[in-house]
């Protein structure tokens, strides 16, 4: 039987696009309907079963060859042929509608329906290679519309499609688009990518993606894990690349190892999706051979890899770089402080991952015997505390300071400071009277560590001994009076807080008010021999406490009389004192007490 109403096959239609089509012109919306109506099976056509397809032959009027010639019909294994081509499932995406916007607009004005395309059915395509835009993608259908139903999709979103702008993509994601489309169809390439034409479709076109999304998206990502403009991104970055050849695809591999930000120093880690990639391609070794056999070729190359360790299915047989682990064995580093010492290096990408055996000598031989804090206190007989205090004043200096690590000593530089420390120091079993262990002299005095030690060293105390059954710096004994004698400061001037007390007839806790409010300005000194903090008032501001205020004490002293009579004078005036707590003495403004005294 043949159709009364059919349709010619456009060019490079799918079976699917086409039966859709005749479904529409004979009348019914869905293609289901119209293989139900014809006795066929809908599934055996998307499987391209050649007795089906002879059949559709006779009811539309067309080739059988030429109704199979541009779908995709399935074989063992997860494949599906194309043109004698076998590609992997997973590198086709049959159910989601991709098309083009300018291909669909063409092909109404020339044709007067659209169709579908193999090639809009590869999954890394995501351009059309005519016209150099992106694809444009259809939401999957609602039941009963069949994912496979051409016609039936694009009629129901016609008015979205017709509304869809054309998006440019550029020239590299064109050329990797083209080489796409060339390849499927059996043509040869225009894009002189001879070493991608040795490799299957799907291989080509995934080692493209995936050296793309490397590049833009780093080991972390994944191709899936990008949106489709970043994926059309990735594809024409890695097509760029891989086009070139095996060396610049090793320049890339490179460029990845050295900008890694793994501290673990793996390919593993450096490559992380792309190495988990090519590990799950060892399966298909055969498929996947040349690139499985660069990759691994550039691993034993770069990385530090150990004799006898096996890397994609072959053995390492020449050691040629070593490992950090391997230089802290030879200078008796644990793990952990090598680790250390690289970040406070800033050791980064390749210097992390592979290392001269003399490149930092002298630092890491400071490392393995160098004293850190709480050592060198120890050697010293000090709290660490009084370390940083030696560092602050510059009488010790660290060999070795790096970021976030110890801050090293060298055991000879302790050795000698102890010495130039001792050098005046008479031996003795017992402390002489007055001479008192160095903590307590800088207690007493006031007095830094650090200035009593360069008092020593430079021989300006000359009453120093050495107990022999103390080690370290507590050994040391000055004698405190001749401290107090050699820092001994020039006499101060200025009122005492007794001494405000005193002239002005009041108690200590007024005077302790005044001043911490400041009604009388006062400055602190240290003692010149104690160096304890003191309170000084300089007389002017003294004056001008009084040139405002008048305290009862001292209006009853220049009165030759007791306070009580001057307080009972100023109550009848109604001159009454400034607020002050109870516990402290009467003040009166002088402008108000004054008159009435004067009486």
């Amino acid at each position: 039987m043949r159709l009364g109403l059919t349709l010619p096959l456009l060019p490079m239609e799918t079976l699917p696009s086409f039966v859709s089509y005749i479904a529409q012109r004979n009348g019914l919306r869905h293609v289901q309907d119209f293989v139900q109506d014809m006795d066929l099976s809908w599934r055996q056509i998307l499987q391209l079963d050649p007795g089906t397809v002879q059949d559709l032959a006779e009811l539309t009027g067309v080739d059988a060859e030429a109704l199979a010639a541009d779908s995709f019909a399935p074989v063992s294994d997860g494949f599906f042929r194309f043109r004698g081509r076998d590609l992997p499932l997973s590198f086709l995406n049959r159910s989601a509608l991709k098309y083009c916007p300018l291909c669909v607009s063409n092909d109404r004005d020339v044709h007067g329906r659209t169709w579908g395309r193999a090639l809009w059915q590869l999954h890394p395509l995501h351009v059309c290679p005519a016209h150099g835009v992106m694809l444009d993608v259809l939401a999957p259908p609602d039941y009963p519309r069949c994912p496979h139903d051409f016609a039936g999709r694009i009629a129901d979103h016609w008015a979205l499609i017709n509304a869809v702008a054309a998006l440019d993509v550029g020239r590299e994601a064109t050329r990797f688009a083209r080489y796409l489309s060339e390849r499927l169809h059996g043509h040869d390439p225009r894009n002189g990518a001879s070493w991608l034409d040795g490799l299957p479709l799907d291989v080509a076109a995934r080692l493209c993606e995936n050296v793309g999304t490397l590049v833009i998206a780093g080991p972390n990502s994944h191709p899936k894990a990008l949106d489709r403009r970043r994926m059309i991104e990735a594809g024409a970055v890695g097509f760029a690349i891989s086009v070139k050849g095996l060396d610049a695809l090793r320049d890339v591999y490179e460029s990845v190892r050295r900008r890694s930000p793994s501290s673990k120093g793996g390919f593993y880690a450096d490559f992380g999706f792309y190495t988990r990639w090519l590990l799950q391609r060892m399966a298909q070794p055969e498929r996947y051979r040349q690139v499985l056999d660069h990759f691994r070729d550039f691993m034993l190359d770069s990385y530090p890899v150990a004799l006898g360790q096996e890397i994609l299915g072959r053995t390492c047989t020449r050691r040629r770089w070593f490992t950090w682990a391997e230089i802290g064995r030879k200078y008796g580093l644990s793990s952990g402080r090598v680790a250390r010492f690289q970040r406070a290096l800033g050791i980064s990408g390749d210097d992390l991952r592979r290392v001269a055996p003399a490149a930092y000598d002298t630092e890491l031989s400071i490392l393995s015997r160098g004293l850190d804090r709480k050592q060198a206190a120890h050697r010293l007989n000090l709290h660490p505390s009084g370390i940083d205090k030696l560092v602050a004043a510059g009488l010790l200096n660290h060999a070795l300071v790096l970021p976030q690590m110890d801050k090293l000593f060298l055991p000879e530089d302790i050795d000698s400071f102890l010495t130039a420390v001792f050098a005046n120091a008479a031996m003795v079993e017992t402390s002489p009277a007055g001479a008192w262990p160095l903590r307590n002299i800088a207690h007493k005095a006031a007095l830094p560590n650090a200035a009593l030690l360069r008092a020593v060293i430079s021989g300006r105390l000359e009453n120093v001994w050495r107990l022999r059954a103390i080690s370290g710096l507590p050994a040391l004994h000055p004698d405190l009076d001749e401290v107090l004698d050699a820092f001994e400061s020039p006499p101060l001037i200025g009122l005492t807080r007794d001494d405000l007390r005193r002239q002005l007839h009041i108690n200590c806790s007024t005077v302790s008010l005044l001043l911490k409010s400041s009604m009388i300005a006062s400055r602190q000194f240290p003692h010149p021999r104690t160096r304890q903090p003191l309170s000084l008032i300089a007389a002017e501001d003294l004056d001008r406490f009084l040139d405002l205020h008048l305290p009862l004490g001292l209006m009853a002293w220049q009165l030759g009389t007791q306070a009580k009579h001057v307080a009972a004078r100023l109550d009848r005036a109604e001159v009454w004192p400034i607020l002050l707590p109870e516990r402290c003495s009467k003040i009166y403004l002088r402008g108000k007490a004054a008159p009435v005294i004067a009486i």
